[in-house]
């Protein structure tokens, strides 16, 4: 965490930034309380921008409030994560139909850099590449529909999305289907076809979840016990968040 600096912003949106960042990447995990007091000496600043960010992302459900007890950074249950899948299954099949109408050469050049580079046998290395590359390709897809209230509903999902982690067992697999999905798609805006980019689409992302779901399970499969005596510790028997740090090297990253 870094204290923050001048600009323009306001305290509060740039405490609100800085906060987000840090869970975004997992700085402060699912489940941990947010310490005002700490987080105001570690930025730099007063409790009272703290306390807007903080506000400020619990409107946007990336953190939990209880009285008398605190802000915590909210954890995911088995149900929410299959709920978040399923809406954005149809928020970015829409938005595929969409820039299927109004792609150009350009940006299916930009789209074809996303899955360029990864060939047969997938290393170690790729991981982190293939990870950014893939949140690169669907958010292109979604900015090309050129629907403003579209791409803000598909950014916040993407944050929900981001901040469990999901992960895919059998690396090689999973990047081998999911980069030939990627094709499809891209072949499909190429035609100018609305109707199968988004079924495209669409199956892509029920193929990604059915893995992420069949992953949480195999979380649970011995009935493990996970820390419980509070509201958020029993919660965490259902929640995909709780095992993301003790995942095996093989896993990696899923959006």
């Amino acid at each position: 965490m870094q204290k923050i600096q001048v600009s323009n912003l306001s305290l509060g949106s740039r405490a609100y930034r800085e906060l987000k960042r840090i869970i975004l990447e997992g700085q402060v995990g699912p489940g941990e309380k947010l310490n005002e007091g700490d987080l105001a000496a570690a930025l730099g600043i007063s409790r009272t921008p703290i306390r807007e960010a903080i506000n400020r992302l619990e409107k946007e459900g990336l953190v939990d409030i209880f009285p008398q007890r605190g802000a915590f950074v909210v954890q995911f249950t088995e149900k929410d994560v299959y709920e978040l899948f399923l809406i954005r299954e149809n928020l970015e099949g829409l938005a595929a139909r969409l820039a299927a109408e109004k792609i150009t050469p350009a940006s299916l050049a930009k789209l074809e850099a996303c899955v360029e580079g990864f060939q047969e046998p997938f290393q170690d290395r790729d991981i982190q590449r293939y990870s950014r590359e893939d949140l690169k390709f669907h958010q292109t897809i979604v900015l090309l529909s050129d629907a403003r209230r579209l791409i803000q509903l598909v950014s916040a999902l993407h944050d929900h999305i981001r901040m469990f982690r999901l992960t895919t067992r059998g690396l090689s697999d999973r990047m081998k289907a999911s980069l030939a999905d990627h094709r499809q798609i891209i072949e499909a805006l190429r035609k100018k076809s609305p109707d199968e980019a988004e079924q495209r689409m669409r199956q892509h992302l029920q193929r990604v979840r059915d893995g992420v779901m069949k992953n949480i399970r195999f979380f649970f499969k011995d009935g493990q016990e996970t820390p419980s005596g509070t509201k958020e510790g029993r919660e965490w028997q259902s929640s995909a968040t709780s095992w993301s740090r003790t995942l095996p090297e093989s896993f990696t990253s899923e959006l």
